[in-house]
Parts: structure tokens; sequence; C-alpha cells
């Protein structure tokens, strides 16, 4: 904490105080710093040399993206040295927190936020990915398939089971590559808890690991976010509006989305098992999701929905 009191004198901030802020699934902590004048957010970064690139990364694309009419978090100071980041403090108030009955205009705001990252694809700085420059199909079966299998389905499979689900999922992804595509600026955790709510206006965090990819994509991951668990009709009719702007290939999002699904439930899996109890609670709305979206691959899905557990 000392280091990051001294960065906050070299800002020019004397009289403050630091009150810790909840984290989620990043291993970063999270300060949020009072003063006389109002509240910043001082961001730690996870331990190790990826904690560093990761930070350079949150500086380099949130200042794009900004610069770009994105609404993220204003960053005010940045030790890259230390990977101490000063960034503006939006509060506490997710999407996941509206209610129903309000949270209409947000998510048609959420829409726009898509279609600026689509606007800003062509001058997107390469430079500063922390991964892999594009969503690819490697991606998509190392990181959401496997991933998937390996962190969810395999503790209660026999070895058997294990190989008959990798066959599927393979066959799966067979059909699905096509789609990884770098048609826009994409997000890949685009969903309710990476969205804040500051003075009736939506912004977005956690950006840092932004890549081209599909803009379907991040529109699946809004669309069947377990933590809200948007109904059917909501769904359809956002999609629809999206696609009036942006049209799909046939069965391109019911495939990312799938894949999606994949990528959420191997997280939920891997946080619970790291201590992070809360994030099994999602677990059961993920999974009837999933089931949803395996009944559009025939026989695959029907075969695939055998192996999941029940919550």
């Amino acid at each position: 904490m000392k280091e990051g009191e001294a960065f906050l004198r070299r800002f020019g901030l004397q009289d403050f105080s630091l009150l810790p802020l909840e984290g989620d699934g990043s291993l970063r902590r999270f300060w949020r710093v009072k003063t006389k004048h109002g509240s910043l957010v001082l961001i730690f970064p996870q331990p190790g040399a990826f904690g560093l690139r990761e930070a350079r990364s949150y500086v380099l694309i949130g200042k794009f993206l900004r610069e770009k009419g994105l609404p993220v978090p204003r960053i005010y100071a940045y030790d890259e040295e230390k990977g101490l980041i000063l960034v503006e403090d939006l509060g506490d108030v997710r999407l996941q927190d509206v209610s129903p009955s309000k949270r209409g205009p947000f998510y048609h705001k959420a829409l726009w936020i898509l279609r600026l990252l689509r606007e800003a694809t062509e001058d997107f700085p390469k430079e500063a990915v922390l991964e892999s420059l594009s969503y690819e199909a490697t991606l998509m079966w190392e990181r959401e398939a496997l991933y998937f299998l390996k962190e969810f389905l395999a503790p209660n499979l026999k070895e058997q089971e294990f190989q008959e689900v990798e066959t599927l999922l393979h066959s799966l992804w067979e059909q699905a590559r096509r789609f990884a595509r770098p048609q826009a600026v994409l997000h890949r955790d685009f969903q309710a808890r990476n969205l804040m709510i500051k003075a009736k206006r939506l912004y977005l965090i956690d950006f840092q690991g932004a890549r081209l990819g599909p803009s379907a994509y991040d529109l699946a991951s809004l669309l069947i976010d377990p933590y809200v668990a948007l109904p059917k009709r909501e769904r359809e009719f956002l999609r629809e509006r999206f696609e009036s702007w942006y049209p799909f290939s046939p069965g391109e999002f019911e495939a990312l989305a799938l894949f999606r699904n994949f990528q959420i439930l191997g997280a939920f899996a891997k946080l619970s098992k790291a201590g992070k109890s809360w994030f099994k609670d999602y677990i059961p709305q993920a999974l009837t999701t999933l089931r949803e979206l395996l009944g559009f691959f025939f026989p695959e899905g029907k075969l695939l929905i055998h192996y999941l557990p029940r919550f």
C-alpha cells in the first residue's frame, strides 16, 4: 500500500483516504481514493509480468476508446514500472443492479456502445493487445471448448466419457470456427457487470483484453449474460435491433453464443474452485442457456446435453 500512497502523492494528492473495493474474477486490487474534491479509483496490477502487461493494455486501449468517443473511465495517471493506474470513479451501480422495469434504455445504450466499437475497428492499436490480436479458431477451441471441458465437465466424467465429449465439442468447433472473423473491436466480456451507470450514463469497463473479432460475440455476451437472465422476448428484440445495423450470417449468432457460454461455465467453475464461491450462484442460469443453445446443433447438441450436470 505504501507504493500506492507514494504514487498518489506524486500525482499531487496529499489529503486522502483509501477504501478497498470488492473485486470480481480478476486478481487486480481496487481502492477508492477519497479526497475533499471527490473520489478516484486506484488499480493495483495482479502479480507478475502479466499484471504489468495487463496494466499497459488497459491504459493504451482505454485512451484509444475514449478518443473514439466510447464511454470509458478517464485515466488520470499511470506508473508503467509498477503497473499502478488512477482512474475516474464510476460509482458502484452496474447494469446488473438495474430493475427490469428501468433497464430497457440502458440496454439500448449498450447496443450503441457496440456500434461505436465497430466504428473504431480500423484504427485499433494492435500494439496494445494483451494476448492474441484476434478472436480466432484456435482460441475458440483451447480457451472456450476445451476450457469448458476441463474446468466444468471433467471432474464428473469418466475417461471414456471425457473422450466422447471432446469429440462432440470438436465437431461443434468445426461448425463454428468459420465465424471467428476480425469484424470489429471485440471486448470479449461484454456483460452487465462490466457496464457501469453514473449520472444516467452507461460506461464500459474491463476493456484491457480487447482485440479484433466478430461483433456478434459481444452481442451474445450481453444477451445470454447469466448475471441478468434476460427473458427470451427481450433478447430477441435487442438482437433484431442490432442485426438491422449489422446483419449476421445464418447460424453465426447461435455458434458464437454457444462458445461464449462454454467460456462462461469454464470460468465460473474455475473461479468457484479458487475460493470465489459466489460464481456458483450463476451456473444454473448459464446451464439453462447452454441447453437452449445446444438445441440449434443436431445431433451434437442433443448428445452433449446428456453429459451436463444438474444444479
